[in-house]
C-alpha cells in the first residue's frame, strides 16, 4: 500500500501514445488486483476481518448513481470506459471506490495510516522536484497542456508526470496541508526541518503550476490544519513565520514585476493579481462554461447523460466560443460536472459524501492527524470545485480518503490480524488467485498493447510508412474495440489510400463508440461524397457543425457538400 501510495503519482511511460492518463490508471489496477489478492488470502486464513467505515455506503451510492447514469446514457460505450485522454467513465468512477476501499481495509492502525500518508507526501516530494527542475530548467517530462505558455510570459506551466497543471495543483492542494500537518506534529528537531522542506519544495512548485484554484485550495487547507491543531508555541511560531514570508514574497514579486525581473517572477505576480478579477481571461471562460452547464443539467435533471459524456452532449448547448475552436469537454466544475453527468441522484451521493466525511471527522478529531487529514480533503474539494476530475490527482486521493477513514474511525486501533484456522482452505484460494491473474490480461495487458501498438503506427506514418502503420491501428483496434479513436485512426489512414468504403467504416464505427471529435464527421462527410451518398455526406457535416459551430472550418466543409 505504501508503494502504491509512493509511485501513482510518478508512473509515466514513453511507450503508449497516453504516456501519463491510461499508465497511471494501468498501475492502479494493478495494485487493485494485487491488493485483492492479499486481503482474500489473509481472509481465507481467518489473518484479517472486514472493516467498515462511515464513507462506505455514500460512496456506494456514488458508484450505483455513475451506474444507473451509465445505463441510461447518451453513449453507453463512452459512459462506461470514459473518453481517450480523459478516461473517467464508470469503469475508472469504480476504481476509485475500490482504492478507498482496499487502503481502508489493509490499514490495521494509526501507525500503518500515517506510514501511507507519508508515503503520499514522499510522493508529493518527488514529483515537487520534477516540477521545479521542468519549469526552471525547461526539461519537459510531459508536454504541458491548457494555456499556452506564451500566456505566462514564455514561462511552461509546471506538469510534472501529471501532464496537466491544474491536475498537479490539485494533487499538490491535497498534499500541502498534510506536509504542513508534520511539520506541527513534529517532535525531533530533525522531523521539522525534513518537514519544512517538504512544505518549502511543495509550495513553490504550487506556485509554478500557476494554478489559480490550487492556490486558493491549499491556503484554505492549511488555514483549516493551523485552525484544527492544538495551539502550541511551535504553531505560533509557524503562523508568524508563514505571515511574514508571505508579505515578504508578495513583496518581492511586486518589485520583480515593476523592474522586469525574471518571467518566473513577472509570471507568478500576474497570476496572483489576477486573483483579484477573477471574471476575466480563463476565469470568463468558465463562468460562461458553468452557465451553459446550468441549461445542460436542467435538460435531464435526474441521471445525467453519463460519465465522461460532457464533450458529446455540451455543444447544444454551449452560447458561445468560450474556448476558440477547441472542443470543451468538461464542466470545469466537479459540481456542475457530477451533475451533468449523474443527475441529481449524482448530486445527492456527493454531498452525502462530503457531509459524511465532516461527520467522520467531527467523531475522530481528537485524533493527532485529524487536522491534516481535513484540511488535505478541504484543499482538494475547493480545487475541484473550480476545475475537473483527473486520474493522476484522483487515484492519489482516494487512497488518501482510505487512510483518513482508517485515521479518524473509532476502531482504528483494533488489531487486523485473528486466530488463524486449523485447516487451511487451498483450493478455493487457488481458484481465487487463478482468477485474478487472468484478469491481468484484458484489464491490463490488452489496453497496455493497443495502445502502444497505436503510438508505433504513428511513428511509422512519421516515417512514411503507411503499410505497417495500418496493420498497426489494426491490432490496436482488436485489443481494444471499443475505443473510437483508434476507428478514427483507421479512418484517416484509409482516406490518404483513397479506400473511401473502408474509411466510411472506420468513421461510422468512431462515431458509434462515441466519438465528439468534429474533424470525424468532417471526414466521414467528404468519404460519403466520394462515395456518391450525398444526403449521408449532408448529414455528418451537420453532425461536425452541431459538436462544434464556432470552428469555421466545419462550416466549410457543410457548405461544401451541401451545394450542388
Amino acid at each position: 500500500m505504501r508503494l502504491g501510495a509512493f509511485l501513482l503519482p510518478l508512473v509515466v511511460l514513453w511507450s503508449t501514445n497516453d504516456q501519463v492518463i491510461l499508465p497511471k490508471l494501468l498501475a492502479a489496477r494493478f495494485l487493485i488486483l494485487l491488493l485483492v489478492a492479499l486481503l482474500l488470502t489473509r481472509w481465507l486464513r481467518a489473518e484479517t476481518k472486514i472493516r467498515r467505515t462511515p464513507l462506505d455506503l455514500p460512496i456506494l451510492a456514488y458508484v450505483a448513481s455513475a451506474g444507473v447514469s451509465t445505463i441510461f446514457a447518451a453513449n453507453v460505450n463512452l459512459a462506461f470506459f470514459g473518453s481517450y485522454g480523459r478516461l473517467e467513465g464508470f469503469l475508472t468512477i469504480a476504481t476509485y471506490a475500490a482504492l478507498f476501499w482496499l487502503t481502508a481495509q489493509a490499514i490495521p492502525n494509526l501507525v500503518e495510516a500515517r506510514n501511507v500518508l507519508r508515503a503520499i507526501l514522499a510522493g508529493a516530494l518527488v514529483v515537487s522536484v520534477v516540477a521545479i527542475f521542468q519549469a526552471i530548467a525547461g526539461t519537459l517530462t510531459a508536454a504541458p497542456s491548457g494555456e499556452s505558455a506564451a500566456q505566462f510570459g514564455g514561462v511552461a506551466r509546471a506538469t510534472a508526470t501529471f501532464g496537466n497543471a491544474n491536475g498537479l495543483a490539485a494533487y499538490l492542494a491535497m498534499a500541502l496541508p498534510l506536509g504542513v500537518n508534520e511539520y506541527l506534529q513534529a517532535a525531533k528537531r530533525s522531523d521539522q526541518v525534513l518537514a519544512g522542506n517538504l512544505v518549502a519544495m511543495m509550495t513553490i512548485a504550487l506556485l509554478l503550476t500557476f494554478g489559480r484554484g490550487g492556490w486558493v485550495g491549499a491556503t484554505v487547507g492549511v488555514v483549516v490544519v493551523m485552525a484544527t491543531t492544538r495551539h502550541s508555541l511551535r504553531r505560533a511560531a509557524f503562523i508568524a513565520g508563514a505571515a511574514v514570508a508571505l508579505v515578504g514574497v508578495i513583496g518581492l514579486t511586486v518589485t520583480f514585476l515593476g523592474a522586469g525581473g525574471p518571467p518566473i517572477a513577472q509570471s507568478t505576480a500576474a497570476r496572483l493579481l489576477s486573483l483579484l478579477d477573477p471574471i476575466t481571461g480563463s476565469g470568463a471562460a468558465r463562468l460562461h462554461i458553468w452557465k451553459d452547464t446550468l441549461g445542460l443539467i436542467a435538460s435531464r435533471p435526474l441521471v445525467g447523460y453519463g460519465p465522461d459524456t460532457f464533450g458529446l452532449v455540451f455543444p447544444q448547448f454551449q452560447t458561445g466560443p468560450w474556448a476558440g475552436a477547441e472542443i470543451i469537454d468538461e464542466a470545469h466544475s466537479e459540481l456542475l460536472q457530477v451533475g451533468a453527468t449523474q443527475g441529481l441522484f449524482g448530486l445527492v451521493a456527493f454531498s452525502w459524501l462530503c457531509i459524511a466525511v465532516l461527520r467522520l471527522w467531527w467523531n475522530g478529531r481528537r485524533q493527532i492527524l485529524a487536522g491534516g487529514v481535513l484540511g488535505a480533503w478541504a484543499g482538494y474539494l475547493i480545487t475541484s470545485l473550480v476545475n475537473f476530475s483527473v486520474v493522476p490527482a484522483s487515484l492519489p486521493f482516494w487512497m488518501f480518503l482510505g487512510a483518513g477513514a482508517a485515521i479518524l474511525r473509532a476502531d482504528a486501533d483494533l488489531p487486523a490480524t485473528a486466530q488463524v484456522r486449523d485447516r487451511a482452505r487451498p483450493l478455493p484460494l487457488a481458484v481465487v488467485l487463478i482468477a485474478l491473474a487472468i484478469m491481468l490480461l484484458p484489464t491490463i495487458g490488452w489496453p497496455y498493447a493497443a495502445d502502444s501498438r497505436f503510438r508505433e503506427a504513428l511513428t511509422s506514418l512519421v516515417a512514411g510508412d503507411r503499410g505497417r502503420a495500418v496493420a498497426l491501428v489494426l491490432e490496436a483496434r482488436a485489443a481494444q474495440p471499443q475505443e473510437p479513436l483508434y476507428a478514427a485512426e483507421a479512418g484517416n489512414l484509409a482516406m490518404a489510400g483513397a479506400d473511401w468504403a473502408a474509411a466510411r467504416e472506420a468513421y461510422m464505427r468512431a462515431a458509434q463508440l462515441g466519438s465528439f471529435n468534429p474533424s470525424v464527421f468532417r471526414q466521414l462527410a467528404i468519404a460519403d461524397e466520394h462515395l456518391g451518398l450525398k444526403a449521408e455526406a449532408v448529414a455528418a457535416a451537420r453532425r461536425s457543425v452541431e459538436l462544434n459551430r464556432f470552428d469555421p472550418e466545419n462550416l466549410a466543409v457543410l457548405h461544401e457538400v451541401a451545394s450542388p
